[in-house]
C-alpha cells in the first residue's frame, strides 16, 4: 500500500472536503493515484513522482522534454542494474541448488565464494546509484 501524507498529498491530489469530513475525489484523482502506485512499484521515490506529476502539468516545452527524458534515463539505468543484480543472484542460487543436489558443495567452495563475491560487488554498485 502507498500512503500519501501531509502537504504533498494535498498538492498532488487536492480534493474537496465535504461537510461529513470525507474527501470528494474526481476521476483524474484516481488516475493520479494509479500513476503514483505504478511509479512507486518500479522504484521511483515520492519526490521523483512529485516532479513527474508537476512536469506533466506544465505545457510542452523543450526544457520539460529534456528534464523528463533525463529522469526516465536515470531510472532506466538503475532498473537495468537492478535486473542484472537479480539475474546474477538467481543464477547463483541455481548453481548453489545444483551443488547441493549433486552433494558437491564442498568441492565447489571456491566457485561459491567467487559467486558470492561477485554478487556482493554487484550489490555495492547498485546501492551506489
Amino acid at each position: 500500500h502507498t500512503r500519501l501524507q501531509g502537504d504533498w498529498s494535498s498538492d498532488v491530489c487536492s480534493s474537496d472536503l465535504l461537510k461529513n469530513g470525507y474527501r470528494n475525489y474526481q476521476a483524474h484523482h484516481e488516475q493520479q493515484i494509479k500513476s503514483i502506485i505504478a511509479l512507486k512499484s518500479i522504484g521511483f521515490s515520492l519526490i521523483e513522482i512529485k516532479n513527474i506529476l508537476e512536469l506533466s502539468q506544465q505545457p510542452a516545452s523543450e526544457n520539460c522534454n529534456i528534464l523528463s527524458n533525463q529522469l526516465i534515463d536515470e531510472k532506466q539505468a538503475l532498473i537495468h542494474q537492478q535486473i542484472q543484480l537479480l539475474e546474477y543472484g538467481k543464477n547463483t542460487l541455481d548453481h548453489l541448488k545444483q551443488y547441493i543436489k549433486e552433494n558437491s558443495f564442498i568441492e565447489n567452495q571456491h566457485n561459491i565464494e567467487e559467486m558470492i563475491e561477485n554478487l556482493y560487488q554487484l550489490s555495492k554498485q547498485a546501492k551506489a546509484q
